[in-house]
């Protein structure tokens, strides 16, 4: 038993199901200025170069600041961050920051164009190999450099006249850079502290887990016990440190909704990540439903030869009933009608096309339907399943299994049906049809779409919004025709938050500024 899970992994996850009680020997010490946050999946990784799931962009938001920081009322709004003001040039292909002269990093060193220039660096090094670097393609030679055809990092779009200043040159006009900006990959890192740790261009490097390693945002790391807590504590030196009011944050992991219910209710927990489906309404003093940018789906694996008959993924769509879903298990949330959220602002996009009796297509071998082991997701699967067997008779095997394993399957193409969640990482369109690119890092459904590529493209040449607009919704449209996904909900944020906190910003983005939050006593 122990030979295959560890004993300190065994003694984490005791700790965390007796929560303070059972561990409180190792507890750090609290106050009545501590927010704890409940906080889905133990992250992999705080190093914002490698974290890519919502649960570490919590922490990472929290350690590391930007050019453009995120607004503490309305997170469509355009903040200062490390940058005091920029300027850009009139096709939006230039952009030049003054960075403030106050900006520290938490060891009390100066924040400098070249800590920026570093981390673009290691983050597009293909020696590097970040899923992340992607996010970085819209600096000029950016994607090049990263698959290694341009050697010359000084070619790269990234300039530094001096160490006040960083000029960034794009690709193409991005007239929504500066809400791009607001994305983790683009936050600087500080070299000397990962050098001292092993090697800089080494994605295996530990140093973002070191207490107290140096960041540059409102809070540095204090402790991190695995499966049991992350303790985050102001940073003394950053640059707004009068207007940060918590003096301490602590994210707890939680896989079991259950389980972190029941910590909010006996008053361990200020804010919960989800509400357990059959609590929903139940809790309406705490209860939170907040807009979002969150669309839940499909995975269809394209390159399944069960799964490459276009009349069987409009079947699969078809029989779903996604409203009798919502009402006897989601308990929130609207029917998905296409991929990118209804809440997207501005933006309008024709419904997927589905016919309105689906047709059965004979199958000769179960499908393999993979899926996380929280008991929501095994209960949508199984429903789903219910349908699909029903309705079509269609065999559906259902495998479900921690998250990261799940990852790790999908990446390997060893599935042909997942159940996910796709949570916009910044304010636009293109952060949900983007991912669907043949050579995107995300596209684990392998669907490769000349057409769909093109016209992704054309989008990223024009500086007219109108023009931009149209021809991502003309992509949508495809996406919607082809099918390689199957929209099933467009999430909202429903979770619990104690009324002692207070000021706690909505986010389209589940992204937020910790400075302006208040604790009431």
């Amino acid at each position: 038993m122990f030979s295959r899970f560890g004993l300190h992994t065994i003694l984490g996850l005791l700790c965390l199901a007796v929560f303070f009680v059972g561990c409180s020997s190792k507890s750090e010490p609290q106050t009545s200025n501590t927010l704890r946050i409940g906080n889905g999946a133990e992250p992999n990784s705080l190093d914002p170069h490698v974290a890519t799931t919502i649960a570490e962009a919590h922490i990472v938001n929290a350690l590391f600041e930007g050019l453009i920081a995120a607004s503490p009322h309305n997170d469509k709004d355009i903040v200062p961050g490390v940058a005091s003001n920029w300027e850009t040039n009139e096709t939006f292909t230039r952009f030049t920051f003054t960075l403030r002269s106050d900006a520290k990093w938490s060891d009390g060193t100066p924040v400098v164009s070249q800590d920026f220039l570093n981390a673009y660096e290691r983050l597009l090094n293909p020696n590097f190999g970040a899923a992340n670097a992607a996010f970085l393609y819209d600096l000029k030679n950016a994607k090049a450099y990263n698959e290694d055809s341009l050697s010359n990092f000084e070619e790269v779009g990234v300039a530094t006249p001096n160490p006040q200043t960083l000029v960034l040159t794009l690709e193409n006009p991005t007239l929504h850079f500066l809400q791009k900006l607001k994305h983790w990959s683009w936050r600087p890192i500080h070299r000397p502290s990962i050098e001292a740790s092993g090697g800089y261009h080494d994605i295996a490097n530990n140093w973002a887990t070191h207490a107290q390693f140096v960041s540059n945002g409102p809070y540095s790391l204090e402790t991190w016990r695995r499966n049991e807590r992350i303790v985050l504590i102001e940073n003394p030196h950053y640059w707004d440190a009068q207007n940060v009011s918590i003096s301490s944050l602590h994210f707890y992991p939680f896989e079991n909704t259950q389980t972190e219910f029941r910590a909010f209710q006996s008053g361990q927990l200020d804010i919960t990540e989800e509400i357990p489906s059959e609590q929903m309404g139940r809790n309406p003093e705490s209860e939170r439903n907040d807009p979002a940018l969150a669309t839940t789906y499909l995975l269809l694996n394209n390159e399944s030869p069960r799964l490459d008959d276009i009349r069987l993924r409009q079947a699969l769509s078809q029989a779903i009933d996604r409203k009798l879903l919502i009402r006897a298990i989601e308990k929130s949330g609207l029917p998905a009608t296409r991929f990118t959220p209804g809440s997207m602002p501005d933006y309008e996009a024709g419904d997927f096309a589905t016919n309105d009796q689906p047709e059965k297509v004979i199958l000769t071998e179960p499908l393999q339907f993979l899926v996380s082991n929280r008991e929501s997701s095994i209960a949508l699967a199984e429903a789903m399943q219910e349908m699909w067997q029903r309705k079509l008779g269609i065999e559906i095997r259902i495998q479900n299994m921690e998250f990261k394993s799940l990852l790790a399957r999908l990446d390997a193409g060893d599935y042909d049906l997942s159940y996910l969640a796709w949570h916009g990482d910044y304010i636009d369109p293109m952060a949900f049809l983007e991912i669907w690119q043949s050579d995107s890092h995300f596209n684990r459904a392998r669907w490769k779409e000349p057409k769909f590529d093109a016209l992704i493209k054309a989008a990223t040449k024009t500086a007219d919004p109108v023009d931009r607009f149209a021809k991502l919704a003309e992509a949508e449209t495809l996406l919607g025709k082809e099918l390689p996904i199957i929209p099933i909900f467009w999430k909202t944020k429903d979770y619990l938050i104690s009324p002692k906190v207070k000021q706690w910003p909505a986010s389209l983005i589940d992204l937020r500024s910790y400075k302006g939050i208040k604790l009431s006593q």
